[in-house]
């Protein structure tokens, strides 16, 4: 029984330590979603519904009947008296004190649709806030692509650095071979072990940015930061054509316009007549007979009708403000879409540009490749020194660092490029 429980203890600590050593493979869709749900304004959504469900609730109840509970008390220094005297008859005098507490009903019939106006225009304060919210998880995802692509870059100089200095640790080893058999002269050796020396310095200012970038990666999207991660590098087709806006910010422009063209709507509405019904319920002294020095109820009831004839041209003058808000609307849609269609042409021009340099850089690593080669055999043989030795291996190691560095600009160039079309949302 103890056998068994320690094979089933050596297993579970095994299979942990497997898990352990496995890298986290994540790709950049993987990022940009985690981003977007990490970021703080991912909560924004739910607020803003909730508000606006609020607000329609409120704007709701004014077709719900208003009630005002009012009192007062007063004194007054002359009362109204009848001017005449009339034999037999005892014509009361008003009190100077007068006490009166009545509720007021107001129930509204019909206010030219205004509340429903009102509640729709909150629907558009809706999705504007939600259409701003689309433009900052844009935002988010543009930087998670910039830091993506930044660890991609460091690392392939990482890997070329080494492969670079494990090729060199293999040259200096025969080097040292022939120094030590009297064929080559010592600083030969020197010379690779300096190289060496430079090779690691670059190395580790590499590692440095790229913990540096992965560490803002972590922030960005939440992971762990001390997980190791594997970089999976994305992949995209030949670019299509543009044929139409399709980020958010285009539709954000639509909304503001449509937004603005139901305030002119409301501004309208602000003149129409308003009907409602009102009842007055009271007690007080005098109540509605004036000749009364008692305490008495009261209720009145009717129709009450409120039109704004004239307003001084003011309604007309609040139109054309808005007319000019949605020129300058449209004035600020004119200017983002001239800014796109000038980096959309960069990005394209940047993509036709690398892929012309890497048919190059490949021919440029075949031949190079050939030569360090060469150059190599001949620094064995003591033919050439170190340092012409070292002016083809470096010129090797660029070619290939070249050869890496642009196939990933070229992923973010078309990455960049759909980005601005906005196929990436």
């Amino acid at each position: 029984m103890k056998t068994k429980i320690l094979l089933i203890t050596l297993f579970l600590f095994v299979h942990v330590a497997i898990l352990a050593q496995n890298p986290l493979v994540i790709s950049l869709d993987s990022c940009r979603k985690l981003a977007v749900e990490h970021n703080p304004q991912a909560m924004q959504s739910e607020l803003y519904r909730a508000l606006q469900q609020n607000q329609t609730e409120i704007s709701q109840r004014g077709y719900l009947p208003q009630v005002n509970l009012n009192g007062q008390a007063s004194w007054q220094s002359e009362v109204t008296k009848v001017p005449i005297n009339i034999p037999n008859l005892d014509i009361p005098t008003i009190s100077r004190d007068q006490y009166r507490v009545n509720l007021d009903f107001n129930q509204l019939i019909w206010d030219g649709g205004a509340i429903k106006s009102q509640q729709q225009l909150d629907i558009s304060f809706l999705e504007i806030n939600l259409q701003e919210i689309e433009i900052g998880n844009l935002r988010i995802s543009e930087a998670v692509n910039q830091t993506y692509f930044s660890i991609l870059l460091y690392e392939e100089n990482e890997k070329l650095l080494q492969l670079a200095m494990d090729e060199i640790h293999s040259r200096l080893a025969k080097i040292r071979a022939g120094v030590a058999n009297g064929i080559i002269l010592p600083t030969n050796a020197d010379m690779l072990d300096v190289e060496l020396i430079r090779l690691e310095q670059m190395l580790t200012d590499v590692r440095y940015n790229k913990n540096a970038a992965i560490y803002r990666l972590t922030e960005l999207t939440g992971l762990e930061a001390n997980t190791s991660i594997e970089f999976v590098q994305p992949a995209f087709d030949d670019v299509p054509l543009w044929q139409n806006w399709q980020r958010p910010e285009y539709k954000l422009f639509a909304l503001q316009q449509n937004k603005l063209e139901k305030q002119r709507q409301m501004v309208g509405l602000k003149i129409m007549p308003r009907l409602s019904a009102f009842s007055n319920v009271g007690y007080g002294k005098p109540g509605l007979n004036m000749l009364s020095n008692n305490f008495d109820p009261f209720f009145i009831m009717g129709i009450r009708f409120n039109w704004n004839v004239w307003d001084w041209n003011i309604t007309e003058k609040n139109r054309e403000n808005i007319d000019i808000q949605k020129q300058i609307t449209h004035t600020r849609q004119q200017a983002w879409e001239m800014n796109q269609r000038i980096l959309l042409n960069n990005y394209k021009q940047e993509i036709l540009k690398i892929e012309s340099q890497l048919a190059a850089d490949y021919r440029i690593v075949d031949l190079q490749q050939s030569i360090t080669a060469s150059a190599g055999a001949q620094l064995e043989s003591g033919i050439i020194t170190s340092s012409e030795y070292l002016t083809e291996q470096n010129a090797y190691t660029r070619a290939k660092l070249n050869l890496g560095v642009n196939k990933i600009m070229l992923q973010r160039a078309k990455l960049n490029y759909l980005t601005v079309i906005g196929l990436t949302n």
